[in-house]
């Protein structure tokens, strides 16, 4: 009789194969339910010790003191994102739960991943060139907070969790900014990975219409030529299409030009605060799914879980290119002259879409006040020829300087500009240089705090050229590197989601020094006898202003904010230009 000797390698390998045929999660959304945060991770842990090509990491901390997991997806057991981009695959991440009462992407990830690593429809396929990176839930502080309650809008699944962090952050206003550990953590991840390919999962409560999913692509108007060829041509198209030939077909996100969509509507700009906004600062392919919260929860799981399917076959069927595509993004805009600040959209460009809404009205009748208000009827579905506004104008640019220079005393913006990788030189003397320097001339934002900052929604400047001195320690940041689109939008204060807009800059707007006005006036005096010209426009001034003749402070304020008493420093960004360039040598000398 022969006998058979199982080794433990050949028991893990039956087991694997025989895994292969089962699903091994249970997954309840057909049953109106989400897995809790301790069910996710043990969904995950199940999944890393089942299949050796598969791996859960611990990847930094979230602000509810609990670690952020990554999921790594290979078609082997390599898990070094260095040694992966060596062999020249390309990556997609999946980011799930960033709002756990939207928590489609976390059930259908969970699904995807358990399919893949069977390899049902032969899924595995997918992994020859491209590895699969998942954050199995992001917001855990939010997903810990679980409640029926949370989402006044929806009614199922039964339980979600709360929108808002452990420090009741919206993290999707936070990517750049970073004032969360959950994006500090979220941010190295990025990094260390460099995605090609980024989804972040999403719910929407908008307007009313037949579709379960809808899609807010890569902006490509943020992109340099290339990129924005490749998203035209192929990702938007063939996205749509994949999706069509399943049992969910794909709309655009209705961004409303108008409450009723036939009047037309308008791609999504999501600006860098957002994750998929911030993912473009890498020239990263981002975009978010947006499921519509008034269908079923199995539906909006499943038509999540058909775009993810169909994202990682186009990101394989194109990985190639879309690397290409990326590198070749970036040398155009390391070349570039110029660069955009902000943009409208443009509506005299269009393309048709077909849109399966429903009829608009103005005057539904409320079923809990009896009062009419506006909505959408179900019983008069559609479908209708509608305008898309996907073109987007340039509003605003800036000249591309070669050095951003800093002086070291912002170390909140410099531990952001460490995190994200970006070099510079450190100034090992005190030097001084020629630099264009911007003023903040006016600023303005809402009155309430918005995500914990008061955020400059208004911003003008002019620009002065002067020569300042610097220290050893101070920074020179060169602009023209690979990671060029970043330093840029947090650099620029009049770009969407710079560091000035969001306050790591606002002590300068204060002044410092003042004058009273019964000291100053003996120095006004002498400063208006030693400048006869200035004198004379100070004259001018008071026989032409009734009202200015008559205000004693008003004419000493004059004197003060009109000559070297005012003070330089006041409103004077800190981050100064330098359009000069330097040598290596040069640089590693000052």
């Amino acid at each position: 009789m022969k006998r058979f000797f199982f080794t433990p390698f050949l028991v893990l390998f039956c087991f694997v194969v025989f895994a292969q045929n089962k699903s091994l999660l249970e997954l309840k959304y057909e049953e109106n339910y989400t897995p809790t945060y301790k069910e996710v991770i043990e969904m995950y842990q199940l999944l890393d010790k089942t299949y050796p090509n598969a791996s859960l990491l611990e990847k930094g901390k979230t602000d509810i003191g609990k670690p952020l997991h990554l999921f790594v997806i290979n078609s082997e057991p390599v898990f070094d994102p260095q040694r992966i981009r060596e062999q020249g695959k390309s990556v997609l991440l999946i980011n799930n739960g960033i709002h756990p009462g939207e928590p489609v992407g976390i059930d259908a990830s969970l699904k995807f991943a358990d399919d893949m690593l069977r390899n049902k429809n032969k899924m595995q396929k997918w992994l020859e060139n491209t590895v699969i990176i998942i954050i199995p839930a992001y917001n855990i502080g939010g997903l810990l907070n679980r409640s029926a309650t949370n989402r006044a809008n929806q009614s199922t699944p039964y339980e979600t969790g709360f929108r808002g962090n452990a420090k009741n952050l919206d993290l999707n206003r936070d990517f750049t900014k970073n004032d969360s550990e959950n994006a500090k953590s979220f941010t190295k991840i990025f990094q260390e990975w460099n995605p090609d390919v980024f989804l972040d999962t999403h719910t929407t409560n908008g307007s009313d219409h037949q579709y379960s999913v809808t899609w807010i692509p890569p902006f490509p108007d943020y992109f340099p030529p290339a990129q924005e060829k490749f998203l035209r041509e192929k990702m938007l198209p063939q996205m749509f299409e994949k999706m069509k030939k399943g049992e969910y077909e794909l709309t655009p996100y209705v961004n409303w030009m108008h409450r009723d969509p036939k009047k037309g509507i308008q791609m999504w700009q999501d600006a860098p605060r957002y994750s998929s906004g911030f993912a473009s600062l890498f020239n990263s392919y981002g975009m978010m799914t947006e499921n519509h919260v008034y269908k079923v929860y199995s539906d909006r799981v499943k038509s999540c879980y058909e775009f993810i399917c169909s994202l990682a076959e186009f990101t394989f069927e194109y990985s190639e290119e879309i690397i290409t595509s990326r590198e070749t993004g970036i040398e155009e805009l390391l070349s570039a002259e110029n660069y955009p600040l902000s943009y409208e959209v443009d509506t005299m460009k269009y393309s048709t879409i077909t849109f399966n809404g429903y009829e608009a009205n103005d005057e539904i009748i409320d079923k809990v006040t009896g009062l009419p208000r506006f909505g959408y009827d179900r019983t008069k579905p559609y479908s209708h020829e509608i305008r898309y506004y996907d073109v987007y104008n340039t509003v605003e640019e800036t000249q591309i300087p070669e050095y951003y220079i800093l002086p070291q005393g912002w170390k909140e913006v410099i531990e952001r500009l460490k995190l994200n990788g970006i070099e510079f030189y450190t100034i090992s003397k005190d030097i001084s240089f020629d630099v264009e320097v911007d003023y903040i001339d006016d600023f303005g934002g809402p009155p309430q705090p918005y995500n914990g900052h008061y955020f400059h929604s208004k911003v003008t400047t002019h620009r002065e050229i002067q020569n300042l001195e610097y220290y050893a320690g101070d920074i020179i940041i060169p602009v023209r590197q690979k990671k060029i689109k970043y330093i840029l939008e947090m650099l620029e204060p009049k770009a969407m989601d710079s560091f000035f807009r969001w306050n790591f800059f606002d002590s300068i707007l204060d002044q410092r020094e003042y004058f009273s006005t019964y000291g100053f006036e003996e120095n006004a005096l002498k400063y208006l006898e030693s400048h006869p010209d200035f004198k004379s426009k100070f004259l001018e001034k008071r026989n032409s202003d009734p009202e200015f003749a008559k205000d004693h402070r008003a004419q000493l304020a004059y004197i003060y904010n009109n000559t070297e008493w005012a003070e330089k420093t006041c409103k004077r960004y800190p981050a100064a230009k330098i359009f000069k360039k330097f040598s290596e040598n040069e640089l590693k000398s000052f």
